[in-house]
């Protein structure tokens, strides 16, 4: 009975040894491809600059600085929604150096407060009183309004209180200086939908740009490329409330030698007031 226990036991250990053996060689493999293929050490190129295509690197070059700035505006504006006192717009101003004013209308769309008192634009309110669903759930509304001194893009925040609609908060500003901000503003094109709201170096251009079909172009797009008048374009668009702006450059000489898109209808878009969803 002993002889049968010891043989067991002897035969236990070499069992287990040759389990551990098989299971550190296991271990080893799995191991070896955990570090290749799963948790692998990054490398990161700083020469590379991640977009390959230079007319799109030309693009995020020109707009992304723009759009920062209009990202932290939106970021901050959206946060008030009570009627602010004098010193909270005069702070938010000076914060936003860019804009060209700010104003509180009542229920009815009158002006009760503005900043500053005195503006070379006249500034129509009026297109903004069609958004009373987006008000109506909280969101903002913008337009874009053309002036012989250039566009002006006015941005509008419902106010309440105790749940009773008050009026609206308003910021608006030239497109220009909000364009300064690009290392070129020449070379950057921005366009609301039927509208050129900052034409860079070529006033032509934008406005024919402009007037393309966009409602067509924007259907389940953000960013493209087309050929307008013989000259190739690359495009990115963000919104703006329920206003798509539309950011663009001229494609690089390097890139101008590819087979154009095909061309997209030049018929006249109107903007007119959608309570599309705000972003």
């Amino acid at each position: 009975m002993l002889k049968h226990a010891i043989a067991a036991g002897l035969a236990c250990v070499l069992l287990a040894a040759t389990g551990c053996e098989t299971m550190h060689s296991s271990w080893k493999g799995t191991k070896k491809l955990y570090k290749e293929y799963v948790n692998v050490d990054p490398a990161i190129d700083l020469k590379d600059p991640g977009i390959s295509d230079p007319s799109l690197r030309k693009l995020a070059v020109m707009f992304t600085p723009v759009d920062e700035h209009l990202e932290y505006l939106l970021r901050a504006f959206t946060s008030q929604d009570a009627p602010p006192d004098p010193q909270w717009c005069q702070s938010f101003l000076q914060n936003y150096p860019w804009l060209s004013g700010l104003a509180i209308l009542d229920e009815s769309g009158n002006e009760t407060f503005k900043l500053p008192s005195f503006s070379m634009k006249t500034i129509d309110y009026s297109p903004l009183q069609a958004f009373d669903k987006l008000y109506k759930a909280r969101k903002m509304a913008a337009v874009v309004v053309p002036d012989e001194l250039g566009a002006e893009v006015l941005l509008a925040r419902p106010l309440y209180v105790d749940n009773n609609y008050k009026g609206l908060l308003v910021v608006h500003f030239d497109p220009g200086s909000l364009a300064k901000f690009s290392p070129d503003p020449d070379q950057l094109i921005m366009l609301a939908p039927g509208l050129p709201a900052w034409a860079g170096k070529n006033e032509a251009a934008a406005k024919s740009l402009a007037g393309l079909n966009w409602k067509d172009i924007l259907k389940g797009n953000v960013s493209g490329e087309l050929t307008q008048g013989g000259v190739r374009y690359v495009w990115q668009t963000r919104y703006l409330a329920q206003v798509q702006l539309v950011y663009m450059v001229e494609a690089t000489a390097a890139d101008k030698a590819k087979p154009a898109q095909p061309a997209q209808s030049a018929q006249p878009a109107q903007p007119e007031p959608q309570a599309a969803p705000a972003q």
